[in-house]
């Protein structure tokens, strides 16, 4: 299993890559505080429009009438109220093991 490095070595090893660095003639610039890497102050927003004009839209309500009405008209089946539906609910019953044995209504 491979050990993870804690964050003390992780520090203590992007200390040493960045005095090594330094070390090789390397240089870090020193950037103020509040200084930002946008363009103007700004976001680049070439690539999307905040406000799009709203395109018009090809009303289709005569189509969906005529499919509609080809649409063979469905009737409910009549359902009998003095019919009571039984309230059975099936049962497993399982043995020791998590087998089922049989089935009940109850």
């Amino acid at each position: 299993m491979i050990k993870r490095p804690t964050k003390a070595e992780l520090r203590e090893q992007l200390m040493q890559q960045t005095q090594a660095f330094l070390q090789q003639g390397g240089h870090v610039d020193e950037v103020d505080n509040g200084a930002t890497g946008l363009v103007n102050g700004s976001y680049r927003n070439a690539g999307f429009i905040l406000n799009p004009q709203r395109q018009e839209r090809t009303p289709l309500n005569n189509v969906l009438a005529q499919i509609d009405s080809r649409k063979p008209s469905r009737q409910k089946p009549a359902v009998s109220t003095s019919i009571k539906q039984s309230s059975n609910r099936k049962k497993v019953i399982y043995d020791d093991f998590g087998e089922p044995l049989r089935i009940v209504f109850e």
